[in-house]
């Protein structure tokens, strides 16, 4: 299983986190309930929005990891990026070069991108939070670390991220 591929990877390194359990999650509007939470009632820190997108011209891939509560402006990202315009990515591409599915987008696929076809995208506000959360390869689960700890995990995969402010849509 890939999680145990994670996990392995995870402690090999000495990168901790702290994993909570919950009932599955598709997107950011869906309720958290964490499952044995014991000795917590919330999951501490910034929680993640993550983008599988695709450049229309280039074909190149990006993973854009973005705070939970913000709209994503994609047409002034790719200006910022220096890209043609972006489109998601197709599931069947996520899962090649991922090996992941909708609904379960994470920075820890990259894991699985031993070849950097993904480049990774993290919005400079997870840098001001005290923890990081993001899903383990699926979204019954989040794994919770510091962005220190999170950083570091991203750079021995051998994907550190372009860290930017991600530009927000306004209506």
């Amino acid at each position: 299983m890939n999680e145990e591929i994670l996990f392995d990877f995870l402690n090999t390194h000495q990168i901790d986190y702290k994993l909570f359990k919950h009932l599955p999650v598709f997107t950011t509007k869906d309720k958290l309930v964490l499952i044995d939470s014991n000795d917590v009632d919330t999951i501490p820190g910034l929680h993640s929005k993550n983008l599988f997108l695709k450049t229309e011209k280039q074909g190149t891939f990006f993973l854009v990891s973005v705070t939970d509560e913000k709209r994503v402006d994609l047409k002034a990202l790719s200006k910022i990026l220096e890209t043609s315009r972006f489109s998601f990515g197709k599931p069947e591409e996520l899962l090649e070069l991922l090996k992941l599915k909708p609904g379960s987008v994470t920075p820890f696929g990259l894991l699985f991108d031993s070849e950097n076809h993904v480049t990774f995208i993290l919005d400079e506000d997870f840098l001001m939070g005290t923890h990081v959360n993001f899903h383990p390869l699926r979204n019954d689960g989040t794994l919770c670390l510091t962005p220190q700890a999170f950083l570091a995990c991203m750079g021995k995969m051998g994907h550190p991220p372009h860290v930017t402010q991600i530009p927000v849509k306004i209506d």
